[in-house]
């Protein structure tokens, strides 16, 4: 399952320019993808639908691991 990280590396995306795409903070983007931060359901299919990454990728566990 690709990660946010993994994406934005592949295809060379910043924080700043991702978080305008799907219309959020670049600090939230910078969170999310260094998972320290869940991201809201919509927010969540945002990124889904502009990415591809799994909205279940997205979602990270209280002691900091991804949900499987």
């Amino acid at each position: 399952m690709k990660t946010l990280a993994e994406y934005m590396a592949e295809h060379n995306i910043k924080d700043a320019p991702m978080a305008e795409k799907v219309g959020c903070d670049r600090s939230m983007i910078t969170k999310i993808r260094l998972q320290q931060a869940t991201p809201s359901l919509p927010l969540a299919v945002r990124i889904n639908k502009e990415t591809g990454v799994p909205i279940e990728s997205l979602l990270v566990s209280k002691a900091g691991e991804v949900a499987q």
